[in-house]
């Protein structure tokens, strides 16, 4: 006999965007599914009708795909267990609640928040301790007297006072509550609307979800799950609760720490694999070489729910910078230069074929940019920064820079006497290769009696407007005679 088909989902709830723990959970869940063969399921929660709203719903979405965390079951793919949205399944959790209504395992609850509040405090208990069980054993009369009074009930699923529950979690090991120490919760709302802790157990069992593998916010949450799973006959998945992610500080991430959701890191310039292969790693270790840039294909390959830690995770911007700045370096010429060339028409830069570069085309000139500047950034938003003097004299020149390089009476006599020596050597109405600038500058020190070095810092300065660029003469090859005689010119008569 085989084993049951392994099936996880993802179901956020549409009252923000996507953000980083939401994405981490959506992958781990992803990520087991690939890698066992199984199915993933994008189910959205949206029985809280007042947060949630059509523009989350959408930007969750977007999220999922830019990622690429594509869904076998949900929204846009159908499947044979939806509708996927649980404002369409309210008939379905009436029916449940119905059958438990029936079996006596429901009571009607008439008491207002403010009402539980006032009598936890008056017992010298926090405000927020949690239901005291005051509507369970009403009287039919009891009842009438409330309804009289115009009140609408909720209904609360009767839960057990003695023992334990307890679960054995793929993270943490096994889990224990105490009965007592749990109230009845709340299964369907004045509003006629389901709760989470209702609506998820319903929807996972009837989706055939087999592992519920999701936040550890959600701990709390299980022992009540568990007891609605028990009043409704049924076997509850295997749950595993991820880690927490933290912000530098060792604090709940959030907003005072930087971008947040999925989206803002789409507009700051990282790469979707590169994102992806960060969020596998907070709290997630692949174990072995200890190297942690992966392509898809091999997270996929090295993924264990073994090897999800049940320590909370710190998000570093440095780790993702680097990451993303690797994922950059892997990409094949051709998927960078599609990345950058809407850049450059944005900013309206073309080849000039003034330049007298050996390259036919803007596309073919900017293909030999990147691949001169190779692995150097970082970021997608970098660079235009990176690449701008290459297609436009109008540059910044970075202060510091210019102060150390560029200040002294002696540099500007020097950048004098190069630019006549690369006119010469490499007139501006013809193309000139690596080599001829590379003797020029070399053999320029030379009488000058310097070292290159010397010659060479200036010079970048004044080409790039920074310290810091590919090789200087692979630079001057691609800027060309004309502008490099100009630039040089230019920095000597500042």
């Amino acid at each position: 006999m085989s084993d049951p088909k392994i099936r996880v989902r993802f179901a956020p709830s549409p009252t923000g965007f996507l953000h980083v723990g939401g994405a981490r959970t959506a992958l781990f869940n992803w990520l087991y599914a690939r890698k066992v063969g199984g199915e993933f399921v994008l189910r959205i929660e949206d029985t809280d009708q007042e947060r949630s709203t059509e523009e989350s719903y959408a930007a969750i979405l977007r999220g999922m795909e830019w990622l690429g965390l594509d869904w076998d079951e949900g929204p846009g793919a159908g499947g044979d267990c939806g509708p996927y949205l649980q404002s369409e399944r309210l008939d379905i959790y009436r029916e449940h609640i119905d059958a438990l209504r029936t079996d006596g395992k429901l009571y009607p609850c008439y008491c207002t928040s403010e009402e539980i509040k006032g009598r936890n405090l008056a017992k010298g208990e926090d405000a927020f301790a949690g239901y005291d069980g005051h509507c369970r054993e009403l009287t039919t009369e009891q009842r009438s007297a409330y309804e009289a009074e115009g009140r609408d009930p909720s209904w609360r699923l009767r839960t057990p006072d003695q023992d334990s529950t307890f679960w054995y979690d793929i993270v943490y090991d096994k889990k224990e509550f105490p009965n007592s120490s749990l109230t009845d919760r709340v299964v369907l709302k004045k509003d006629g609307f389901p709760t989470y802790n209702f609506a998820v157990v319903v929807d996972d069992h009837l989706m055939g979800i087999s592992h519920c593998l999701r936040g550890d916010d959600h701990v709390s949450n299980t022992p009540f799950q568990i007891h609605v799973y028990q009043a409704l006959g049924w076997t509850p998945p295997k749950f595993g609760h991820m880690p927490m992610i933290l912000g530098p500080d060792r604090k709940r991430l959030s907003k005072r720490h930087g971008a947040t959701s999925v989206e803002e890191f789409a507009g700051m310039g990282y790469l979707p694999d590169a994102m992806v292969n960060y969020l596998a790693l907070l709290g997630w270790s692949a174990g072995g070489s200890g190297d942690e840039v992966f392509a898809r294909t091999e997270l996929i390959k090295k993924f264990s729910l073994k090897k999800v830690n049940s320590s909370p995770a710190a998000f570093d911007y440095d780790k993702l910078n680097h990451i993303n700045a690797q994922h950059l370096k892997r990409l094949e010429p051709a998927g960078r230069l599609r990345l950058v060339e809407p850049m450059l028409a944005e900013r309206g830069w073309e080849l000039d074929p003034a330049w007298l570069v050996p390259a036919a085309t803007t596309s073919d000139y900017l293909g030999r940019v990147l691949n001169l500047l190779g692995g150097r950034f970082s970021n997608l938003l970098r660079v235009p920064e990176q690449i701008g003097f290459f297609f436009s004299d109008d540059f910044a020149v970075e202060a510091e820079a210019s102060a150390e390089h560029l200040a002294g009476e002696e540099t500007k006599t020097w950048l004098t006497g190069l630019a006549a020596k690369i006119e010469a050597a490499a007139p501006v109405d013809q193309a000139a290769s690596v080599e001829i600038y590379d003797e020029a500058v070399r053999a320029f020190a030379e009488e000058l009696d310097i070292k290159a070095g010397d010659l060479i810092h200036p010079c970048r300065v004044a080409l790039t407007g920074t310290t810091r660029s590919a090789g200087i003469f692979e630079v001057m090859e691609l800027i060309g005679a004309p502008r490099t005689v100009a630039r040089l010119r230019g920095a000597a008569a500042q």
